[in-house]
């Protein structure tokens, strides 16, 4: 027997509790996207040859495996939240004071297996932009690897989905021991963490069709969801356990 929450009482909890909290989370979620862009678009360069391609990629992957720290510092920000703690745009900063070696191992695993799994969609892709007149067998086959890249991505995301809450939660535990810890405590969850994000889709329709300003309010209260996921699964998980 569970008494785990719905998705309908997750979001009520969240919009309760951010509801006099919005300004300083929509300033942070301005101020970690402003970052990532800036960092990201310094590290672009344009290529002119294979080897520039090269190391723009490296230099690309590199980027996102230390914006890891990044995400430590935002999921403690968004775990505050959902404990009932004071929230400040600082928190987003956090992951550079605990543990940021263990967020970047933890970032690098997603960036990694990304990376690989989309190398065959990336390569077909290519070969059908080169092509003036790809063949119907080319065109299948990129849907296919594209699918597969899509399919394996989600799959990682929320079997892995965890680590970054439980490295606040648990900071003596080295980025291995959270990223299998994840995989434990999500056996039999991934299909409500995947329902639960499909929840959000129409409401992130509907910011794009309104010149996307409600896409502000929308990712705080997904962000902050999330972290209510989290809260509301290890809690039952330290309940069974005792």
């Amino acid at each position: 027997m569970t008494n785990l929450k719905s998705t309908s009482e997750l979001k009520a909890s969240v919009r309760e509790q951010a509801l006099d909290k919005y300004g300083t989370l929509i300033g942070a979620d301005i101020l970690y996207a402003v970052i990532i862009f800036i960092v990201s678009a310094i590290a672009t360069v344009t290529a002119n040859g294979v080897v520039q391609l090269i190391i723009n990629e490296l230099i690309v992957l590199i980027i996102y495996i230390l914006i890891g720290i990044l995400v430590s510092g935002k999921t403690y920000l968004y775990m505050n939240l959902v404990y009932s703690q004071t929230v400040s745009i600082s928190d987003l900063f956090f992951g550079f004071k605990k543990n940021p070696e263990k967020a970047v191992i933890i970032q690098a695993f997603f960036v990694i297996i990304d990376f690989v799994v989309g190398l065959p969609a990336s390569y077909l892709v290519y070969l059908l932009r080169q092509s003036s007149s790809p063949s119907s067998d080319l065109i299948m086959l990129g849907l296919i690897a594209v699918l597969v890249e899509l399919v394996v991505n989600i799959y990682i995301r929320i079997t892995y989905s965890q680590a970054f809450y439980l490295l606040h939660d648990f900071p003596d535990r080295s980025a291995k021991e959270l990223l299998l810890t994840s995989r434990r405590i999500m056996n039999g969850h991934r299909l409500r963490l995947l329902v639960l994000n499909l929840t959000f889709v129409p409401l992130f329709l509907l910011g794009i069709l309104t010149l996307g300003i409600p896409l502000l309010w929308i990712n705080v209260y997904r962000n902050g969801t999330l972290a209510a996921f989290y809260q509301d699964l290890i809690m039952q998980k330290a309940k069974k356990s005792e």
